[in-house]
C-alpha cells in the first residue's frame, strides 16, 4: 500500500460539512470517537487572502444575486436541495440528468455523500428520509419522499472508514425520489462526467463552480469561483485513493453532498460529490481555532482544504445500472 503522510492518519481537523453540524448527537460521535485536538464538530471554510482586517472574500451567491441567473449557470443553478433525514437538514443533494444512461424512470435520482444519510452516532442509515427542491423548508409541496431501499450508496462505513486511507472513497449515494412533485420534476438537471476526462481538455477551457446549501442563509448558494487539484501523497489527502478531488470552493455547514460543477465550452457536467474539509491542527490548534480555521484563511492543500470524491467510471456504472433497474420496474407497471 502506498505510504501515506502522518498528517492524513490523523486526519488533522477532518469534519463533514452537514451531518455533524445538523444536530448535537453528531459533536457526541465525534467526542467518542476522535482526539477532541484535532476534530471540530462544526466547519466553515470562506476562503481568501489570509488577511482578515480587510474582509472575508466570499464568491458565494445566492438566488437573490443578479448574477445567479448567468449563462453559465441557467441550466442547473435550480437542480439542488436539501437531504432531511428523521426530521433534520443532514445536507445538500444535486438532481440528475440520467437521459443518457438508458430510461425512462419514473420520478427522479439526486446525488449526495453516503454519510448524509447515516445517524452517525449510532452508526446506522437513517430509517426515513425526504428531498426539499432547492431547501424549500416551509413549502410542502417542494419536498418528496426518497426510497431509500431503492436507492444506491457506496460501501460507506461510518464507524470505520474514517480511520482507513482510502477515507472518502466510499462517500457517495444516488438517492431515488420516486414521487416528485410536478414543480421538482420540472427543474434543471445536471449530466455527469468523469473528473479525469477534464485531464484531456485544454485547461483554459474549464471552469469550476460548486453548489450547495449554506446554513448562515438558509438557501441554495453558488459558489462561483474555485480552484480543484488532485490529491497527492504531499497533501492533506495524502493521495490515498484516486479521485480525491481537493478545492477551494467556498461553503460551510450543510454543504456535504453538494456538487462541484465543470465548465468547458458553454456545457456543465458534476464531476464531483463534496464530502467534508480538513486541516492541519499544528497550522489551526483547536485551543486558538475551536471551530477550525478563520473565514478568509488562505487555501493550501498542506493545512487547509475542502475534499470530494470525483465521479469517476464506477460511478457511472452504479448509476447505469440502477436507472436499467428503475426503468424496468416502470416498464413493469405500465404493463399491469
Amino acid at each position: 500500500m502506498k505510504s501515506i503522510p502522518n498528517t492524513f492518519f490523523l486526519l488533522l481537523g477532518v469534519t463533514w460539512c452537514a451531518a455533524l453540524a445538523a444536530a448535537d448527537a453528531g459533536a457526541a460521535w465525534v467526542a467518542a470517537n476522535f482526539p477532541t485536538h484535532s476534530v471540530v464538530p462544526l466547519q466553515v471554510n470562506i476562503f481568501g487572502d489570509g488577511n482578515p482586517a480587510n474582509g472575508v472574500e466570499d464568491d458565494r451567491i445566492d438566488m437573490s444575486s443578479p448574477d445567479w441567473n448567468d449563462p453559465s449557470r441557467r441550466s442547473w443553478n435550480m437542480g439542488a436541495g436539501t437531504i432531511h433525514c428523521e426530521g433534520k437538514n443532514r445536507g445538500s443533494a444535486i438532481i440528475l440528468d440520467t437521459s443518457s444512461l438508458g430510461g425512462p424512470v419514473t420520478g427522479m435520482i439526486v446525488a449526495t455523500s453516503a454519510h448524509v444519510v447515516f445517524d452517525l452516532e449510532e452508526n446506522r442509515r437513517f430509517r426515513s428520509c425526504r428531498f426539499h427542491y432547492m431547501a424549500l423548508d416551509s413549502l410542502p409541496g417542494y419536498q418528496a419522499d426518497i426510497d431509500l431501499d431503492a436507492s444506491v450508496l457506496g460501501p460507506f462505513k461510518p464507524g470505520k472508514d474514517r480511520r482507513q486511507p482510502e477515507f472518502g472513497k466510499h462517500d457517495w449515494a444516488f438517492l431515488y425520489v420516486p414521487s416528485p412533485s410536478a414543480g421538482i420534476n420540472g427543474s434543471g438537471r445536471i449530466r455527469l462526467m468523469p473528473f479525469e476526462s477534464l485531464s484531456h481538455v485544454d485547461q483554459s477551457r474549464v471552469s469550476f463552480q460548486f453548489i450547495a446549501y449554506s446554513r448562515s442563509s438558509g438557501s441554495i448558494s453558488i459558489s462561483t469561483r474555485c480552484s480543484v487539484a488532485e490529491s497527492t501523497p504531499q497533501d492533506l489527502g495524502g493521495g490515498a485513493w484516486r479521485g480525491q478531488l481537493l478545492d477551494n470552493c467556498d461553503s460551510e455547514g450543510g454543504a456535504s453532498g453538494g456538487g462541484l460543477v465543470a465548465a468547458v465550452d458553454g456545457q456543465q457536467f458534476l464531476v464531483a460529490i463534496r464530502s467534508g474539509a480538513h486541516w492541519n491542527s499544528d497550522a489551526f490548534p483547536e485551543k486558538d481555532y475551536p471551530r477550525g480555521p478563520p473565514d478568509g484563511s488562505n487555501w493550501d492543500v498542506g493545512s487547509n482544504t475542502n475534499f470530494s470524491r470525483a465521479i469517476d467510471l464506477d460511478l457511472l456504472d452504479a448509476l447505469a445500472r440502477m436507472v436499467d433497474r428503475l426503468s424496468a420496474e416502470t416498464q413493469t407497471r405500465g404493463r399491469l
